[in-house]
């Protein structure tokens, strides 16, 4: 069944919790913050108050839809991120719109740039991570399906580090190839596994951060995105960025021996214990890269 134009706004979205408009434009397209714990979509109903719009999401159009004073709202995603991670998601008010965005991030026309805290400094400032991954699929932790090896290629610059703190590295991340977790598996791979990361990170490491603190969600965040289209014989550049969340400068600030108490650090651990209540994984089965 086509879907109809939309009729909808920016003003008419209903946001998920603590998700904000960075940028749109007046093609329709919109670049939202995404908090991190907050879904791109919902598997399921229930899921809809913690997901990107508080919406019936339709898997088969990958579209939202709503009904609001009688008029019927549609909002396409265009990419994903994952659910712990912050930052930059996209949608388009048109189906037309969404495909001809889509097309670009198919031919890897999109940049896209991340920020992400890893356990260690890299060896070299920047430098090209080149790897075959093999994508396996489990059921909870028992290994279902190994999977063919996937080419994985990202670059990498050293952005800051720390001395007397934690043995951490602020890098900036640009994928090449977009693989699942891409990202998550080559920090792991070149021996700097991402801080709050708990399916390919050093789960020791995440625990003594939290304790010192407060700090548990994964700090890996979509910094900006970029990308030239036409639409409707227009060409145009979209380019949305997002600031480096407090929780990145609240580990890159710690020092042992110093009084960390404070609001924030109260704060933090609050939604850490949140984010841990509702972070179970799915039984229905996982997929997840070996190196």
């Amino acid at each position: 069944m086509t879907e109809p134009e939309t009729t909808t706004s920016v003003e008419d979205l209903p946001l998920g919790p603590g998700v904000k408009v960075l940028t749109h434009n007046d093609d329709g397209i919109i670049a939202l913050e995404k908090p991190h714990g907050v879904m791109a979509h919902p598997n399921k109903r229930e899921d809809r108050a913690r997901s990107l719009l508080s919406a019936h999401y339709d898997y088969d159009n990958e579209v939202f839809k709503w009904e609001h004073d009688g008029v019927k709202h549609h909002a396409w995603l265009i990419n994903r991120i994952d659910s712990p991670t912050s930052g930059v998601i996209l949608l388009a008010l048109s189906k037309e719109l969404a495909g001809i965005i889509k097309q670009q991030f198919a031919s890897h026309r999109v940049t896209k740039v991340y920020f992400a805290l890893v356990k260690n400094v890299p060896q070299h400032q920047a430098a090209i991570w080149d790897d075959q991954l093999r994508k396996d699929v489990y059921r909870g932790n028992k290994l279902i399906k190994g999977g063919q090896r996937v080419p994985a290629k990202s670059r990498y610059q050293l952005l800051k580090t720390t001395t007397g703190g934690f043995p951490v590295a602020l890098l900036r991340l640009t994928p090449v190839t977009g693989r699942t977790h891409q990202l998550r598996v080559q920090c792991k791979k070149h021996g700097h596994p991402i801080v709050g990361d708990r399916t390919y990170g050093s789960f020791s490491f995440n625990r003594e951060v939290k304790q010192e603190t407060g700090v548990s969600r994964m700090l890996l965040h979509s910094a900006e995105t970029f990308f030239r289209y036409a639409f409707r014989g227009v060409p145009r550049d979209f380019k949305a960025v997002s600031p480096l969340p407090e929780e990145f400068k609240q580990v890159l600030r710690f020092r042992p021996g110093l009084h960390h108490s404070s609001p924030t650090r109260q704060v933090l651990r609050e939604k850490a214990n949140e984010a841990e209540e509702g972070g179970k994984p799915s039984a229905l089965g996982d997929r997840r890269f070996k190196m």
